[in-house]
This record gives structure tokens, C-alpha cells and sequence, in this order.
């Protein structure tokens, strides 16, 4: 939808005059950093007056969504679903989730259905293929350094009808979750998923050890989940470090099984261990050279690449030889 019918919209629905309205836009413009396009500072504008527009406008672009950001109007195409999870909460009621993965051109998040915003997935309401709107979301970033968008009380979903540039479900399957992996330099990285060879010559100091909800995995501030409420508290192994390949270096971080595999050491045994004693203990991943495979994001609080580590296994010298005489210009 053009910016133009959108501005007639509101000046209808309104009555306000074309230029406070312009003026409006052009503050959620700036205000967004040029996150959004001109239509979608106008979407929010006239969502924030009332106005129902009749097709969407797309707003972010799934790469530029960061945790925090609220109030989110997303489109894409979903391309996996998980399957329904039944579980029991720590108070013994029974609850149930679904994740849908959600792509476009440029990234994807995964959406949380809690409860009964399960049943338009088990009803057959949003299947793998549609396009997607998410209205009201709010992102957050998962223990495994995922983007989240959750869909709260006043938050919403709807399937979208005609054409979008957006490619289909099997391309984003292979784009975002498929076996072949690219090696690539540091120095040449970019945000998706790659495979990088270095050594790890750093490991930020830490307590290492957080509290996760043990229904979402979501990280938890005094005992409470954000989605839940108190709930038990799992503990959840996360080693930051810094790998480096000759090229460049990047910080690359391991969770969980991952994280847990690296130092041969589960969370509950590190959470048992005095912090002097974990430092000890953590240091010595110093020097290992590893060939790891994850994907890369751009967190651009800092303004910097970060690699967030899916799976790993040590140089093997005989394969890394084999490597590079199958292949010319190898890394």
C-alpha cells in the first residue's frame, strides 16, 4: 500500500490536516533510526489513531529486529512448524507450544504459540507456506541466541493473501536450516550461516552458569519468566570466547549441550563449582583449534559481527589436507 493512501486514510478516519499527520510520520521515522520504511512509519501512525489499513505494509526487515523492540509489524512466509508440545508447569497445570519459523529476503525469527494460540496451527489455520502478519509483537533474544517475536495479549497473526516477494517455504528451509554450510574467512564473514576453522584465544570471565525457564528456556529475572511468571529455574551452561583463523577474529558463543560439550562438564556440575574454580576450569578450551559451524548475526548494539555456535569438532589435520587438495583457494 503507498504512502499516499495511507495518508488519505487517516486524514479520513481523523480529520487531522496533511501536514500534522506528515509530521507525525516523519517523527516515527526518525525515531526508528530508519528501521522502517516511510509506509511503515505510516502503518504505526495509523495504527496508533484507530485505522484498520486494508493489505499490509511491510515493516521491518527480519535481519534489523532486535530483543526489546516492541510494538512489532513483521511479514513473512512461514517455512516449519515444530510439533505440538504438551507439557506440565511447575504448578501442575497443563500447558502446551508451537514454534513457527518465520522467513523473508533477508532472515528469519521463531514465534512461540502458547495455549489456545496453538489451535491455528492444530485447526490447520496457518500452515507451512503462508504468508504471515505479525501485529504488536515483541522480540526477544532465546537462551541460544536466537530472535524470538512473542505475541502478548494484544498481539496478533493473520495469513496474507496475494503476491510477495518473498521466497518459498523450501528456500528459506534450505537457506536457514540446510546441511551445507559455506567455509568462510573472519575477515570475509557476513550475517547467515557459515562454517569458520580458528582458535579460540579468548574466553570472557563470567559466572557462566543462567537461570532458564524450564517450560520456554527464556532467561530469568528474579525467578520470574517473562511469559510465565515464577516457574522452575533449569540452569543453562553460555561461554563466550573469541576465535580467531589468521584472517580476523570474531566472538563466537556456545550454549548448552554445545557449551557443555566443549569443557566435557554439564551446567549442573560447573553450578556446584566455586566461581574461581569455574574461571580455572574454562580456561583451559584456551588454544583449541576447532572447526565450528553456526550462523552469524550482526548485533549492532556494538556495532560488531557475533557468531553464535551450533556445532563443533576439533581440526582434524588429515581432513583439513584432503580439504584443500579437493578445492582450490581453500580456507
Amino acid at each position: 500500500m503507498a504512502l499516499e493512501d495511507i495518508i488519505e486514510l487517516i486524514i479520513k478516519k481523523t480529520g487531522l490536516p496533511r501536514e500534522e499527520i506528515m509530521q507525525k510520520i516523519e517523527e516515527k521515522y526518525e525515531e526508528l533510526s530508519g528501521l522502517v520504511t516511510k509506509e511503515g512509519a505510516a502503518y504505526i501512525v495509523a495504527r496508533g489513531f484507530g485505522v484498520e489499513l486494508p493489505s499490509a505494509v511491510r515493516g521491518l526487515q527480519m535481519k534489523n529486529i532486535l530483543p526489546g523492540m516492541r510494538n512489532l509489524n513483521v511479514v513473512g512466509r512461514v517455512f516449519r512448524i515444530s510439533p505440538i508440545n504438551e507439557f506440565v508447569r511447575f504448578d501442575g497445570q497443563p500447558g502446551k507450544v508451537v514454534n513457527l519459523y518465520i522467513g523473508d529476503n533477508t532472515y528469519y525469527v521463531k514465534v512461540p504459540l502458547w495455549n489456545d494460540q496453538t489451535s491455528i496451527v492444530s485447526e490447520g489455520l496457518i500452515k507451512v507456506g503462508d504468508v504471515v502478519q505479525l501485529v504488536n509483537g515483541m522480540a526477544r533474544e532465546s537462551i541460544f541466541g536466537d530472535v524470538e517475536i512473542v505475541l502478548g495479549r494484544y498481539g496478533s497473526i493473520r495469513t496474507l493473501e496475494g503476491d510477495f516477494d518473498i521466497p518459498s517455504a523450501q528456500e528459506l528451509e534450505k537457506r536457514f536450516f540446510g546441511n551445507s554450510v559455506k567455509r568462510v574467512r573472519i575477515a570475509e564473514a557476513a550475517p547467515g550461516k557459515c562454517e569458520i576453522k580458528g582458535i579460540i584465544v579468548q574466553v570472557f570471565k563470567g559466572k557462566y552458569i543462567f537461570d532458564i525457564c524450564a517450560v520456554c528456556g527464556s532467561t530469568l529475572e528474579n525467578n520470574k519468566c517473562s511469559e510465565h511468571g515464577p516457574v522452575e529455574a533449569l540452569h543453562a551452561l553460555v561461554l563466550s570466547t573469541v576465535i580467531d583463523d589468521g584472517s580476523g577474529n570474531i566472538r563466537a558463543v556456545f550454549f548448552r549441550n554445545t557449551a557443555e560439550r566443549l569443557i566435557e562438564m554439564s551446567a549442573e556440575e560447573i553450578f556446584k563449582l566455586e566461581l574461581e574454580k569455574r574461571h580455572e576450569l574454562v580456561q583451559k578450551i584456551l588454544g583449541r583449534e576447532l572447526v565450528l559451524t553456526g550462523r552469524i548475526r550482526k548485533n549492532t548494539r556494538f556495532d560488531r559481527l557475533e557468531f553464535f555456535v551450533d556445532d563443533f569438532k576439533d581440526l582434524n589435520v588429515l581432513e583439513e589436507c584432503k580439504r584443500l587438495l579437493s578445492t582450490e583457494g581453500g580456507v
